[in-house]
């Protein structure tokens, strides 16, 4: 027995074996115990501090792990939250009768061709200090299929970040980042911050921002190249070093023979993940726009970062009045740009914002959105703390919570289901994901509930 396992393992290359640890699996199992949320992995075995509603739960406990059992002071706000809950589904049992004329129109921007000739010329006039992509956008239908379809010109190692991606230069002369494939759309990672980028995430949580009115998010599309026959012949050298060819097949992890993949190469990348073409020579993955030149941004440290590796509680989840220090150094429209950066977060269960962007010349510049990779990983858990800044400062933009209202009730999945069947990888989203967001946003509205109650009324929490 030992010999023959021995010869088969012999027969696949080391590379191979790796791909076969992160791909091709629809439950992606992690060594990261002490990163699990209660229950994680086992809902019978779920504790009683559980919001539970059905197969559906979230954390609920203000600990930082099932470990650590470390109480955090700083979300005391969750209590009155889940106390919020049952009232918010009983003022938004449905959709809103406006729901589809709004879904209506966003899709219009998006299906509407010809508007413009140059769509990278479009983009860059879009972009400003304030705002990547307007409210109202004729012509993105343009920007997106060129995107999607244009010839690549140039492709190269992108030396940020840890994770597989490459840098394509399109016809036109423009930037954009390729996130490829890592999961199935029915994976699901266990684990705060856990796996490789999630490429249906960047395309989701580009439209989920479209959705919340946020105009800051870059443009985002799915897209499959040929790698031997677009990507390859145009790739710089250090690029074409990253490709080889599988050497073996595995069916049961659909891992053909002949394959061609390629492994992360940046100064912290981890040279084991890998992404790998289909039986076609075929990548998929997600087209992000680059920012453009003109655009000088830096990168700032969020207030409500989280921790993975480290031994005692943070600031913010010590202390419930964290956000009066915070205010106490920053203008009111940063904060606000914050929390609607943690609402977004939220939904989507990005629990890897640790720094944010702005533009460098301008002091009153909006908060840029970038990298949501980590997102949309457990359709089944809900981290809560990702809501910190929102439960502390209990400030909200007007108009965020008007479109919140207005895609309550179902409503949110609903137009997000809409807006991703124009995707070129449709569907985007598994179901279950989509389910999620509705709970999820239920679970803000709560929060704004709560907020209201606290601060005593509307009036100081909506600017």
């Amino acid at each position: 027995m030992l010999r023959f396992l021995k010869y088969a393992f012999s027969l696949l290359s080391l590379t191979t074996l790796l791909y076969l640890c992160r791909v091709g699996k629809d439950h992606v199992a992690v060594d990261k115990s002490s990163l699990l949320a209660a229950g994680e992995g086992n809902p019978s075995a779920l504790p009683e501090k559980v919001f539970r509603r059905g197969e559906i739960y979230a954390v609920r406990e203000i600990e930082v792990s099932p470990k650590e059992r470390t109480k955090r002071p700083g979300l005391r706000m969750l209590s009155r939250l889940y106390a919020h809950r049952p009232s918010v589904e009983a003022d938004y049992p449905s959709t809103s009768p406006d729901l589809m004329p709004f879904i209506e129109t966003l899709k219009r921007d998006m299906t509407v061709k010809g508007v413009t000739k140059y769509p990278w010329a479009l983009a860059r006039k879009w972009s400003s200090s304030k705002s990547l992509i307007p409210e109202s956008a004729p012509g993105l239908g343009d920007v997106l299929a060129a995107m999607a379809t244009a010839p690549i010109t140039a492709a190269d190692i992108c030396d940020d970040g840890t994770q597989v991606k490459i840098l394509l230069k399109l016809q036109g002369y423009q930037k954009v980042l390729f996130k490829p494939k890592s999961y199935p759309r029915t994976a699901v990672i266990y684990g705060k911050n856990s796996g490789s980028d999630r490429h249906f995430g960047e395309i989701a949580a580009f439209n989920v921002g479209r959705l919340l009115g946020l105009q800051t998010l870059p443009a985002a599309v799915g897209r499959k190249v040929l790698l031997t026959e677009e990507v390859i012949p145009v790739s710089s050298r250090e690029l074409a070093e990253t490709f080889y060819v599988n050497e073996s097949s595995f069916a049961r992890f659909a891992v053909s023979e002949n394959q061609t993949c390629l492994h992360a190469r940046c100064p912290r990348c981890n040279p084991n993940r890998i992404s790998c073409s289909d039986h076609n020579d075929a990548m998929e993955g997600a087209v992000i726009m680059w920012l453009p030149e003109h655009l000088r941004v830096s990168e700032k440290m969020y207030a409500w970062r989280h921790y993975y590796k480290r031994k005692e509680l943070v600031e913010w989840e010590k202390d419930e009045h964290f956000c009066d220090a915070v205010l106490h150094n920053d203008q009111g429209k940063l904060l606000l740009d914050l929390v609607d950066m943690s609402v977004l977060d939220f939904l989507i269960q990005n629990t890897d914002r640790h720094h944010y962007l702005q533009a460098t010349e301008d002091p009153s510049a909006s908060v840029l959105l970038v990298d949501h990779g980590k997102s949309f990983a457990n359709p089944d858990v809900d981290y809560m703390d990702i809501l910190a800044s929102l439960l502390q400062c209990c400030r909200l933009r007007a108009a965020t919570h008007a479109r919140l209202v207005l895609l309550s009730g179902g409503g949110l999945s609903r137009a997000l289901r809409e807006l991703l069947r124009l995707d070129p990888l449709a569907p985007v989203l598994a179901d279950a994901h989509l389910r999620a967001l509705d709970r999820r946003l239920a679970h803000v509205l709560a929060a704004l509930s709560a907020c209201s109650e606290r601060e005593g009324g509307w009036h100081n929490v909506l600017s």
